[in-house]
Order: C-alpha cells, then structure tokens, then sequence
C-alpha cells in the first residue's frame, strides 16, 4: 500500500509508517510513492533538495495553511497559517531546511522547516511571483513583472535592485553561477544578460523576427548553457547563453498546446542528459528530450487537472498537485523510457564503477547516435527521392491521377511548400480578419470543423494581402483546397497561397471586372479549335466572361465531382499555370453538343453553374493538346509567367492588385466615348479596353522632385502624349479581335 497523507488535523503521521524513498529510487512504473490529499481549494508544493520535506500550501476560506510532510521522521505538521495567499514556494537547492515562501503581501519569508525560525525579506512593491535560487548560487532573486531583487545568501540581506526602463512584464529571472551572469527575460522574447552582480552592462538577446508570440514562461538548463522559453503557442525559443543568440525554434509535440511553465529535470539517466518538463495550460505534463526534441512521456490525469510541479534537485523525485488538493510524489527514472536489458542502474555502484560506466555508456551512446544519423540521412534521400517531381509527373502521365493516399503529400512535394511555421503562427495569432467576422452568415455549411478551417485560412490570406479581402469569390475559390487539407490548417494556407500567387495571377489586373487578359486568351483558343462554336455563343450575345470566368472562379468544383476535381487539379498542380486557360477553352470544347443546344444567354450560364457529364479524362487530353500546338503561337508561358514557389523563411509581397492604369484608363473611355463611337476602326460593340502588361501611367520617381512649373508642364504634356498612343494601341487590339471573330463567324455560317 502506498503512503499517504490527510491534512485534516494539526499533525499526525504519514500512515502507513516505516516508509523510506530510498529503495523507490529506482522504479520503473509510473506509480506514485506518496500521496497527499489536502483539504479546501487547489494548493502549491515543493520537494526539498534530497527528498527529505514536502512542503504544501491549502487555502481554506480566510486563511491559507502551510504543511510541512516530513519522510524522514515519518510526519506531517502544520508549519504557519497566512491570511494572504502564497504566491511562490521554494525550498533552497542546497539547505534542506530552508523554505522560500512569498505572499500576495509583497512579503517573502525565508523559514527553517525544523525550529520554525523566520527571516522576513521586504522590499517589493507588487506580489512576488517567483523565487530563484541555484545549487551553487551565492545570490536568491525574487521578483515581480516590475523589478527584480537580489539578497546575499545566506545572510538574506538585500544587495541589488534591478528596475525596469521599459514597460516589459519580467516573466522569469535567474543567476548562472558558472559564469556569475544574471538573466532576465521578459514576455515579449527579449533576454537581458549582466555579466556580474553588479550589473553595469547589458547584453541583449532579441527573439525572432516576425515570431510574435506572448511569453509566460522560461527555464535555464542545469550546465547554464541554454535559456528556453514558451508562451501561448505550440512553439518554444531555444536561446543560446554562450553564443549570445537565438539558437532555434521549435514546435513542441501534438499535446503541447501552449507553454504554461517549464523546468530541466536532474540527470538522472546517462541516456538522457538534457530532460525538459512542460506544463501546459490545460494541466497536462509534458517529458522531452531537449537533445533532440522528442517526447518522452505524457503525465495527465483523466478527471483532474495538474496545478503545479516541483522538483528535487538530487533525489530524483517529482512532486505533482492537482486541482483536487491531491499532491503525488513521483521517481524521475519512472518518466524516462525502460533501460535496455542487463543495464545496470548508477544508484547501486561504488563511485569507481559509476565513472567506468558512464564513460562506456557515453561511447555506446556516441556510436548509437552516429548510426542513427546515418539511417535518418539515408531515410531523408530515400525520401527526396520518392517525393521528385518529375517522377511523380511521369506516374501521372502514365496512370491519369495521383495515389488517392498520398495525394496530399505529393502535392505539397509538387509546390515546393517551405513549411513556414513562425510566419503561419504569427498570422494565426492575428485572429479572425473583420471581413469574414460574419462569414457563417452567407456561406452556411454543415460542418463545423470545416468551417472554422475555411475562416481561418480566409483570415490568414487576407492578413497577408488586404487586397484579398475585397474580392467576392475568394471563399468559394479557396474552400476545395481547404476541404483537401482540412486537417492541415498551415498546409492548406500555403497551398492556396501558391496557386493564388501563381495561377490567379492575371485575374485581379482589371479588378472589380473580370481578368480580360485571360479570359481572352480562352475565346481566341475556342475561336480557332472550334468556329462554329463560337460563332453560336456569339449569336447568343454570350463572352467568355459568362462560361469561362466561373470555370476560374470556382476552381471547377462547380461543373465536376469531387473526385474528379481532384484528378484534375492533379494535372494543374503538376503543369505551368498556362495550363489553366487551355483546361477552361478545353472543357467548354468538349461541351459543345450541350452549349449547341442551348437557345439563349440564360441556359449557357446555367450549363456553367452545375455538375456537367463531361468526362475529365477528355478535358485534360484537349487541354494538353491545346498547351502544346498553342504555346509558341500565343507564347503562353510569358503572359501566364513560370511557376514560382513560396520561399522559405517568409512569405512574398503581394504585387499583383490591379494595375491604376485601369482606372484611369476606364474613366478617360468614359470621358472621350462620343469620339470614339466615331472613329471609323471601332465598333460600337467594343466594351472592355486592356493595358499592355508593360505600359505604366504613372510619372518616373524623379518627377516628384521640385522643379520650376515650364519643366513640369512638359513633362505633364509628355506623359499626355503617351496615353493617347496607348488608347491607340488598346483600339487596334481591339479591332484586330473582333475581325478575327466576324471572320470565324462568317466561316461558321457558310
């Protein structure tokens, strides 16, 4: 039967009696050694340095009582009763009997656990929210998110006050003894180093770049080599103290949700020198390998939640309260994964052995870990290699489609997606954008879960480029792509990045109009594979902007299954994005018995807007034929432009809004259109003007310089000048288009 202990008296005994933590030393199973349940609300506790006291806080109604588990003597007593609550708790790492308690009166009380005997240390202004002590450490900081304070151990007497310049919340404060340097960091990421107790220089460690992320909490590794710290997200900063820098970011396992403290546990298996604990905010315990960040073991209870966590520091014991006023004593091997078999434990050798051990162990380790690196390169270039493009492109030539299991994989391996965590993280951290604030009011789905995605990426687009924003049709473009990867919210953002980046990029030229430039890339592809065709569409007064722009718009997930969207986007995906205004004229080619039968407008844009019996596997051959006859013709891959993937580290500028020739070119249409009904080379059918890509209305950079006003008036005359030669080229486009549809028209009548 495990020890326990119910605090409901003054003092009593640990029942039942005789019990010793040394032979527990060396368990293997996660079971408790001693369990303490306690009355009222939650509580704090600490473990002493060798195991020896537990010291537990329970709040009751109007007073706080502190209770001193005694192993060694077999005991529980009541050591002090506080009308304030406890804020922090600490025995010292090195005197056993020395208990670091603070209150929310701004007070801390240094008290010895066997005579009772009290030290007050006063000099706080607000609530101290931590103590730091070191094993070797001849200074105890206690601090506050205002200021920090060091006393001279073990007198307890105040040396040095570290006030704050600016505004910055102090989350954690410590003291490396080995190269006597206090640090201070704060919730913004920034670190501060003093060399020195004196503290005359700072040494400054900034967090990442574009990483906003809201720290709550910090922890020194036991050699004073590395500072981690973690707040509300799934990442953690690794700060190098030698070097003076940000070694890394890492994204801490699926159970890691936040960061809500985090310690070092003793080295208490050779195998295992560096151990993190991390406690989240959802009261689950988390064990990992700092070496190479992997989880060890997950510590969570089924019905309650875990409030806080001590340690010892050279017994190798874990001390766990839970919300419940139960505090469990935990072995630290227990937590680490089973010795191999034959391995003896340190705990039962002389302290020759032990040297001898370690060092062999420390080689086996070494090579184990060479070997290991050795397999995961190998596994990496086996992975390359399976993810190649270009093979990928040729199983898709062969079999039509991707593998239904990996499609989603291979995807990502086709776009190049660079996995940018901090910045995906950092645009999460933005929340919900205000123009999909109301997005479940207008686009009313089902299921939840994927709405929550859908809005998400949405939000994360629109952060990124406040131009997306504004364009009506973004939700239902966007929604296959998160459908695919739904369970991937950072995936699915890249993804619809990519294509957005890549093959939308000539839709939002004339925006809030339609892309003319590819929509009549499509009607010159139509017009020549098939004149008749258009010659009908023609007669029924119906452009490429009624069956062309919502093929765009909607990705094709309107006119074609689920499935078969996928296998088409598999062709997409894996092609030049001049590909796309080939698989549009494509699809409406091979609808042609449908679009014949149609008698007006209204049926061709209903043909359009519904699931079509037109077979995938056709479009896509067409529209290959149509890349390959057409590409030099209309040079396809200079006016759609070469595919260009995310890069790695950052997200791009968004340069693609529409062009402000547009605008001003509309509104001077607007102002000269009695000539230009007139004018003896254009037709009064003539609606939409384009831009060549090269044009530029605006002024160079050096004429904003001042000049005298005859300077200004030429240039303003020459800028002039070039507009109308632009006009003028937009007509003759235009005219050149509609001969080439009267003549197509005349051939499909005859």
């Amino acid at each position: 039967m495990r020890p326990r202990v119910e605090l409901e008296a003054v003092a009593g005994e640990v029942w039942p009696g005789g019990y010793d933590l040394t032979p527990h030393k060396t368990s293997k199973k996660l079971v408790s050694v001693l369990d303490v349940i306690g009355t009222g609300h939650s509580q704090v506790s600490a473990l002493s340095c060798h195991g020896s006291y537990l010291a537990t806080v329970t709040h009751e109604p109007g007073t706080n009582l502190v209770f001193i588990v005694s192993v060694s003597n077999n005991k529980f007593y009541l050591l002090k009763r506080m009308v304030e609550q406890c804020t922090a708790l600490l025995f010292h790492p090195h005197q056993e009997t020395q208990l670091f308690l603070a209150s929310a009166s701004c007070k801390v009380y240094s008290i010895n656990v066997e005579d009772g005997s009290v030290v007050v240390m006063q000099g706080h202004s607000l609530p101290v929210v931590g103590v730091e002590a070191g094993l070797r450490s001849p200074v105890v900081l206690t601090f506050n998110p205002q200021e920090v304070l060091l006393w001279s151990w073990p007198s307890m007497a105040l040396t040095n006050r570290l006030r704050q310049q600016e505004p910055l919340p102090v989350v954690w404060a410590g003291h490396v003894w080995q190269r006597d340097e206090l640090v201070v960091a704060y919730s913004c990421g920034s670190v501060l180093l003093w060399p020195g107790r004196r503290a005359t220089t700072e040494v400054h460690i900034e967090p990442p770049e574009g990483l906003v992320l809201e720290f709550r909490a910090f922890a020194a590794s036991r050699g004073g080599e590395w500072l981690v710290g973690g707040g509300q997200s799934h990442l953690f900063v690794t700060y190098c103290l030698t070097s003076r820098c940000v070694a890394q970011v890492v994204q801490l396992p699926s159970s890691c949700t936040d960061v809500f403290r985090c310690f070092f546990l003793p080295a208490v298996c050779p195998n295992y020198p560096q151990v993190l604990a991390v406690l989240t905010s959802r009261g689950v315990l988390n064990i990992i390998d700092f070496t190479n960040t992997t989880k060890l073991k997950t510590l969570r209870a089924q019905r309650h939640l875990i409030d806080s966590v001590s340690v010892s520091e050279c017994s190798g014991f874990l001390g766990v309260t839970y919300d419940n006023s139960t505090t469990k004593v935990y072995p630290l091997r227990a937590l680490l994964p089973a010795a191999a078999p034959g391995e003896v434990q340190p705990a039962v050798l002389a302290k020759e052995e032990v040297a001898f051990q370690i060092v062999e162990e420390r080689k086996k380790e070494q090579q184990q870990q060479e070997k290991e690196e050795d397999r995961k390169k190998a596994v990496v270039k086996d992975v390359q290699e399976l993810l190649d493009k270009n093979k990928w492109c040729r199983i898709l030539l062969e079999f039509g489609s991707f593998p239904e299991k990996y499609r989603r994989v291979i995807w990502a391996s086709v776009l190049e997606l660079p996995r940018n965590y901090s910045v995906f993280s950092a645009l999460l951290d933005k929340g919900t954008h205000p123009a999909y604030q109301e997005l479940g009011e207008t686009l009313q789905l089902s299921d939840g879960g994927l709405f929550k995605a859908l809005q998400r990426t949405l939000s994360c687009l629109a952060h990124w480029a406040p131009f997306l924003a504004k364009v009506c049709y973004l939700p239902e473009l966007v929604f296959p792509f998160v459908k695919v990867y739904r369970t991937n919210p950072l995936l699915a953002f890249e993804v619809t990045a990519t294509v957005i980046l890549n093959w939308c990029r000539l839709w939002f030229e004339f925006w809030p109009s339609a892309g003319v430039t590819v929509l009549n890339l499509v009607e010159q592809l139509v017009c020549e594979a098939d004149p008749s065709l258009l010659a009908h569409l023609m007669r029924l007064r119906v452009t490429a902007e009624c069956y062309a722009w919502p093929l765009f718009t909607s990705a094709f997930s309107r006119v074609v299954s689920s499935s078969d969207w996928l296998v088409l986007w598999d062709h997409l995906l894996s092609s030049p994005p001049s590909l796309l205004p080939c698989v549009a004229a494509a699809f409406t080619l091979a609808s042609r018995h449908s679009l014949l039968s149609c008698t007006d407008a209204q049926e061709v844009e209903l043909y359009y807007q519904q699931e079509s019996w037109v077979s995938v596997k056709k479009v896509v051959d067409q529209a290959h034929d149509l890349h390959r006859q057409k590409k030099k013709v209309y040079s396809l891959n200079k006016v759609c432009g070469d595919f260009t993937p995310l890069p790695s580290g950052g997200l791009p500028l968004f340069n693609i809004a529409p062009r402000p020739a547009s605008a001003s070119a509309s509104t001077q249409e607007e102002n000269r259109r009695p000539q230009t009904l007139r004018s003896p080379t254009t037709t009064t059918t003539t609606t939409t003007t384009t831009t060549p890509r090269h044009a530029s209305p605006h002024p160079s950079p050096t004429s904003f310089k001042p000049k005298n006003s005859h300077q200004s008036e030429q240039e303003e005359m020459v800028y002039v000048i070039g507009r109308q030669e632009l006009q003028q080229q937009e007509e003759q486009c235009l005219d050149s288009i509609m001969k080439l549809r009267q003549r197509h028209l005349a051939a499909g009548l005859t």
